[in-house]
């Protein structure tokens, strides 16, 4: 068998399919999200296998089940107990990792307890997964939930190939020495035959970080690690969404009847839509600051302007998330209170997950999306913002700490999300840009999306990792 006739087995935190149970029957319910619209049509093209938890919390009797699914290939639901979702999960993946990788080193939390838990957890992982293969199989391992996973993998497969690929950034070598096990991170990585990243730079930080830590020979010009007794390739590989679906997705009829009516509602008001998890790294509090700060300098946008915030839960179990929640609960009423004028109010918050094609309809209905966040590892809204504008009548207002930056910042308006007096004047010139200048840059953002979806993405990284 060619290493393109593979067999693919996909590891990650979460598998593609929800647990459902309907009176006595259990279902499963494919989930949505660009992973899944990347990997299932080739999964089902090649065959394979994708395993993962199964998203519930100590129902051991529905996992560790291999169950063909209807596309073509299996699925292998893995369980974890209460404590392991809190130490693993909620703890060292997410109160650990999460705030470290994107540079909030005091949000971190560095607990011998999550750290022995993520070891067991990623050894678990493997053990199934060896449960599964014969060492023919090309294996790819997603996200920093486990980046032990490839060395633990290659012990007991030294011939097989492994990839892995990171969906956060990948910090700075002054901040990841702080975590007290970096070494054995980054040995775990080093399994894997091929490591991607979002951009060039976390990439070149990766190097860095084996150079510095672990003493080992780099080649920066070819990405390449040697370790003696064979070579790590390192590449960026920008992930991407399903540019056709939100393109044909916002020229349905259903989502321009929504765009009219919600236009028609508010007439002569411009809208300016943000869309993202509710998470301090994604400069949620920074931007309403922004937008006080936007309203104080140009008066004469009030009651002209209607920002739309959609955060979308997340972590609500973890203490520093349930404390932000609050904090942007009151900036948004202290705002509100400040600036409201009659039936007018400058910021429509809404906390809770839209349904994509309402989202679709934001999206197609707003003058300009500010994407804004303090560090991405690429941020998709961006992405799904322009795919929704065929029209080609927004803009984008882009942070430039967001890996998207990397490709779409010429034909943005980049701003740096901790400058609010910037932010401001980006809003304005957003807001002010002539109708050509907005559709000659939504032209050229369209193609970039257009040309690198994530099924681009996915094969490039494939591929690549095949030829070497």
């Amino acid at each position: 068998m060619t290493n393109k006739q593979k067999k693919i087995v996909v590891v990650s935190n979460r598998v593609p399919y929800k647990i459902v149970r309907i009176k006595e029957s259990i279902k499963y319910k494919k989930s949505v999200g660009g992973l899944v619209t990347a990997l299932d049509p080739i999964l089902s093209k090649k065959g394979g296998l994708w395993a993962g938890w199964n998203g519930l919390v100590g129902k051991q009797k529905y996992a560790e089940q291999t169950v063909e699914m209807e596309g073509g290939y299996s699925v292998k639901f893995l369980g974890l107990s209460r404590q392991d979702v809190k130490d693993f999960y909620h703890g060292f993946s997410n109160r650990t990792i999460w705030p470290l990788f994107h540079g909030f080193i005091f949000q971190s939390f560095f607990d011998l307890n999550y750290w022995d838990s993520y070891k067991n957890i990623n050894q678990y992982f493997a053990d199934k997964i060896l449960e599964e293969v014969k060492g023919d199989e090309v294996l790819w391992i997603q996200d920093y939930h486990l980046m032990l996973v490839p060395s633990l993998l290659r012990k007991a497969l030294p011939g097989s190939k492994i990839l892995f690929f990171l969906h956060i950034p990948f910090p700075s070598f002054e901040i990841f020495r702080v975590l007290p096990w970096n070494k054995m991170i980054l040995e775990g990585l080093m399994g894997a035959d091929v490591l991607g990243f979002q951009t060039k730079g976390d990439a070149r930080n990766f190097l860095y970080n084996c150079s510095r830590a672990l003493g080992m020979p780099v080649d920066y010009d070819t990405g390449r690690l040697d370790r003696g007794d064979r070579p790590v390739h390192v590449k960026n590989f920008p992930i991407s969404i399903d540019f056709k679906k939100f393109d044909s997705l916002a020229k349905a009829i259903s989502t321009n009847n929504r765009v009219r009516l919600f236009k028609r509602e508010h007439k002569n008001q411009k809208f300016i839509i943000s869309v993202e998890r509710l998470d301090y790294t994604k400069g949620i509090k920074e931007r309403l600051l922004s937008i006080k700060r936007f309203f104080e300098k140009y008066p004469e946008y009030k009651k002209r302007v209607i920002f739309v915030q959609v955060s979308v839960p997340s972590r609500t179990k973890i203490t520093e998330y349930r404390h932000f929640k609050r904090e942007i609960d009151q900036l948004v009423g202290n705002i509100n209170g400040q600036f409201a004028d009659e039936l007018w109010t400058p910021i429509n918050y809404i906390y809770k997950t839209i349904p994509q094609e309402i989202l679709i309809s934001y999206y197609k209905a707003s003058d300009v999306c500010l994407v804004t966040p303090l560090r991405d590892g690429m941020n998709l809204i961006a992405k799904e913002y322009v795919s929704c504008n065929p029209d080609g009548d927004g803009m984008l207002v882009l942070s430039r700490f967001a890996g998207s930056a990397d490709e779409m910042q010429k034909n943005s308006i980049m701003v740096n999300p901790y400058d609010f007096e910037g932010v401001a004047d980006g809003i304005k010139a957003a807001l002010e840009m002539s109708r050509n200048e907005k559709r000659k840059n939504m032209a050229a953002l369209r193609k970039i999306v257009q040309e690198n979806d994530v099924f681009n993405w996915a094969n490039q990284f494939l591929n690549y990792s095949i030829e070497r």
